[in-house]
C-alpha cells in the first residue's frame, strides 16, 4: 500500500467513523426519550393517578420527546465542536493537556538532544517540516504519540521513560512508527476521533454531576429521587454511548497501529529498532502505561497501549512482536528484564568514523526513475543516512538561527531573497516596511551563510525552522505570508527554486494557521490548464532551448493527457499563473496527484538525467502538493559504509 492508498483509506476510515459516530448519537437519542418518557409517564401516575402506557404518553407528548431529542443532540454537538475547536491548535495541545513541555532547540540533555536529532532527520527523510517535540517528563513508561492537523502543526510526543531506556536505533524505530502517522493520515482521523467521544461523554458527565447536586429526600411530590433515577439512568445512558464510542476507537486503531508498525519498518529497512523498543516494552515494569488522568482520551494515538482496557487500541504486544519477526522468542522478554534488573539500559549514540558530511553528500545518487511515485512519504535507510549527513552539514548559523521565533523567521525570508543585488536591496526595505529593522539586521548576519548552501540543504534549512515559526502569533504568521507575498512583486528575474521555496514556505505557514484539510474535488480534466502552466514552467526552467522544453513538455502531459493535451506555451510572467496552479492541483484526489507526479518525473527527466537541483525542485514541487517526496538517493559505497559502522 502507497502513500496515496493509505491517503484514501485514511479518508474512508474517517468517513466510517463519522457514519458510526452518527449512529452511536442516534442510539443515545433514543435511549434518552425513551428513560425521560419512562420517568414522565411514572411521574404522571404518581400525581393524578392516571396510568397511561408508555406508547400512549410518548403519542401525546410528541413535541416534548422532539425537544428532549434536539437538547441532547445540541449538547453532543456543541461539545464535540468545543472539543475539535479546542484541539483545532495543533498537537501542542494535545501535548500541552498530557503534561509534556516542548523540548528547546538549545538543551544541552544528551537523550533531548538525540531525540531533536532524530526528528530532524525523519524529517529531512520524509520531506515535510519538522514537528514540534515534547517530552513528558514525569512519565517513566516507554511510550509515543504524533498529534496534529496535519504536517504544517504536528507534534510529536515522547516519554522520558523512552529517552532514556531507549538507544538509538530503537527510538529511531518508535519515531518512525509516529512518522508514519503524521504521512499516512492518521493524525486528523485520531483528532476528529478524540472530539467526537468527548461530545458522547459530555452526556455521561452532565448525569454524573445531576447526580451529585439533586436533593436525595423525598419530598411531597417525590420530584428529588425521580431526578436522581433520571440522572443514573442518563449516566447509565452516556456510558453506554461511550461504550459503542470505545469500540469504534479501538476498532480504528488497531488496524492503523498495525500499519503505521509496516511503514515503521519499510521506512528505516531495519526491523530490529522497532522490534527491541517493542521487546523493552514488555521488559519493562513501567512497560508502556501513563499515569496522567486524560490518558485514555488519547489511548488510540499512542505508541502503545497507555492503560488497561477492556477494548484494546493496539493489537497485542506478542502479535506486534511477530509480524515483525516471525521467529521471535517471548522469552527473550524475561532475558531483557533481567538484565534492566541488574543495570539500566542506557546506550550512547555510536560514534562514527566517516568522511566529512560535506564531502558524504557529494557522492549521492539518484534512484531509479521509476521508482519516485512509488517513494512519496516512503523513507529508506538511504534517505535516513542521508538526512544525518545533511543535518550534520548545515552550518552552525542556520541550526542556531533556526531554533528561536525572531531568528527562525528571519532565515525563511533570507532563504526567499532575491539572487540579484538590486531586487535583494529592494526586498530588504520592504521587509523592514513590514516588519522591523532588526529583522534585517539578522537577515544580514545570516546571508553569507545561506547563499552557501547546496540546493539539498536548503528544504532541510527551511523545515527545520517550522518549530519555531510556529511559536509566532498567529497575526504573526499571517504578516509573514504577507511579507512574503510582497517579495514577489520586488523581484527581479525570478528563479524557480527561489520560488518554489517561497511557494512551500506559503504551503506550511497556511496549513499552520488554517488546519482544515483542503477539498479534493477536481479531476484530471478540470485542472487540464493548471498542469499546463506547471508542465511549462517546469519544462523551460530544467532544459536547454525552446525545441528541448516542448520536448520535455510533451514527454510529461501525454502520461497525462494521451489523446487531447494543450500545446506548450510558456506564460509571461509565470509566477501568478503558477501560483494559482499549484493551489488548483493540490485539490486533485490521491490518483490523480499519483498520476501527476509520475508524469513530472518524464518531464523533469527527459534528458535523462537529474541533477540534484532539479530534483530538489521536484521534492518542493511535491510537498507544494502535500505529497512529501523524500531526497532522491540510492545506495551507494560511502553510504553502505555508514550503514554497517551504524
Amino acid at each position: 500500500m502507497n502513500f496515496f492508498q493509505r491517503q484514501d483509506e485514511a479518508r474512508r476510515a474517517s468517513r466510517r467513523l463519522v457514519v458510526l459516530f452518527g449512529l452511536a448519537v442516534i442510539a443515545v437519542v433514543v435511549a434518552v426519550d425513551l428513560v425521560v418518557a419512562f420517568a414522565l409517564a411514572q411521574a404522571q401516575t404518581y400525581s393524578s393517578g392516571v396510568s397511561p402506557s408508555l406508547s400512549e404518553w410518548m403519542r401525546a407528548n410528541a413535541d416534548t420527546l422532539v425537544a428532549t431529542s434536539l437538547i441532547v443532540v445540541a449538547i453532543i454537538g456543541f461539545a464535540s465542536l468545543y472539543k475539535t475547536v479546542v484541539l483545532s491548535g495543533g498537537g501542542g495541545v494535545v501535548a500541552q493537556a498530557l503534561g509534556g513541555v516542548r523540548v528547546s532547540a538549545d538543551t544541552t540533555d544528551p537523550d533531548e538532544r538525540r531525540l531533536l536529532n532524530v526528528v530532524e532527520e525523519m524529517s529531512i527523510a520524509s520531506g515535510v517540516p519538522m514537528p514540534e517535540v515534547y517530552l513528558l517528563e514525569h512519565e517513566s513508561g516507554i511510550n509515543a504519540f504524533a498529534a496534529g492537523h496535519n504536517p504544517a502543526n504536528a507534534a510529536i510526543g515522547v516519554t522520558r521513560g523512552a529517552i532514556e531506556t531507549l538507544n538509538r536505533s530503537e527510538l529511531q524505530g518508535v519515531i518512525a512508527h509516529e512518522f508514519s502517522h503524521i504521512l499516512n493520515g492518521d493524525m486528523r482521523l485520531n483528532v476528529r476521533l478524540m472530539g467526537l467521544l468527548f461530545g458522547l461523554l459530555v452526556i455521561a458527565v452532565i448525569a454524573r454531576t445531576v447526580m451529585r447536586v439533586a436533593p436525595r429526600g423525598r419530598d411531597q411530590k417525590g420530584v428529588g429521587p425521580a431526578i436522581v433515577l433520571v440522572a443514573l439512568a442518563v449516566l447509565v445512558i452516556g456510558y453506554v454511548g461511550l461504550f459503542f464510542g470505545r469500540l469504534i476507537q479501538a476498532a480504528v486503531s488497531r488496524r492503523r497501529e498495525a500499519l503505521a508498525d509496516a511503514s515503521a519498518v519499510q521506512f528505516t529497512r531495519d526491523p530490529t529498532g522497532l522490534r527491541n523498543a517493542l521487546v523493552k516494552i514488555g521488559a519493562a515494569s513501567s512497560g508502556s502505561r501513563l499515569a496522567h488522568p486524560e490518558v485514555d482520551e488519547v489511548a488510540h494515538m499512542l505508541f502503545a497501549p497507555g492503560m488497561r482496557r477492556l477494548f484494546a487500541t493496539h493489537p497485542p504486544l506478542l502479535e506486534r512482536l511477530k509480524a515483525i519477526d516471525p521467529h521471535f522468542d517471548p522469552a527473550e522478554i524475561d532475558r531483557v528484564r533481567a538484565q534492566q534488573l541488574e543495570q539500566r539500559s542506557a546506550a550512547a549514540a555510536p560514534k562514527r568514523t566517516q568522511p566529512d558530511a560535506q564531502e558524504r553528500l557529494a557522492a549521492v545518487l539518484t534512484v531509479p526513475l521509476a521508482a519516485v511515485a512509488g517513494s512519496v512519504a516512503n523513507p529508506s535507510t538511504e534517505h535516513l543516512l542521508l538526512a544525518r549527513d545533511i543535518r550534520e552539514s548545515l552550518p552552525e548559523a542556520i541550526t542556531r538561527a533556526a531554533r528561536h521565533p525572531s531568528t527562525a523567521r528571519a532565515l525563511l525570508l533570507t532563504l526567499a531573497l532575491d539572487g540579484r543585488g538590486d531586487a535583494r536591496e529592494r526586498q530588504r526595505r520592504y521587509i523592514e516596511q513590514q516588519l522591523d529593522a532588526q529583522t534585517v539586521a539578522i537577515m544580514s548576519e545570516l546571508e553569507a551563510s545561506v547563499d552557501a548552501l547546496q540546493p539539498e540543504q536548503r528544504l532541510p534549512a527551511l523545515s527545520s525552522s517550522f518549530p519555531a515559526l510556529r511559536q509566532l502569533s498567529r497575526d504573526e504568521r499571517l504578516r509573514l505570508m504577507a511579507c512574503l507575498n510582497g517579495m514577489l512583486q520586488r523581484e527581479g528575474e525570478l528563479s524557480l527554486h527561489r520560488y518554489v521555496l517561497r511557494k512551500l514556505a506559503q504551503v506550511h505557514l497556511r496549513d499552520s494557521v488554517e488546519p482544515a484539510a483542503r477539498a479534493r474535488s477536481l479531476s484530471l480534466e478540470e485542472v487540464r490548464n493548471d498542469a499546463q502552466v506547471l508542465f511549462a514552467v517546469l519544462a523551460r526552467h530544467g532544459h536547454h532551448g525552446e525545441a528541448e522544453s516542448r520536448r520535455a513538455y510533451e514527454a510529461g502531459m501525454h502520461h497525462l493527457y494521451p489523446r487531447v493535451r494543450p500545446e506548450y506555451a510558456l506564460p509571461s510572467p509565470w509566477v501568478a499563473p503558477l501560483d494559482v496552479a499549484l493551489s488548483r492541483l493540490d485539490q486533485l484526489p490521491s490518483a490523480g496527484k499519483e498520476q501527476l507526479i509520475e508524469a513530472l518525473v518524464k518531464t523533469v527527466t527527459h534528458d535523462e538525467r537529474l541533477t540534484l537541483g532539479e530534483a530538489e525542485l521536484l521534492r518542493a514541487v511535491c510537498a507544494a502538493l502535500h505529497c512529501p517526496l523524500p531526497p532522491l538517493v540510492a545506495a551507494s559505497p560511502q553510504v553502505e559504509s555508514i550503514r554497517a559502522a551504524t
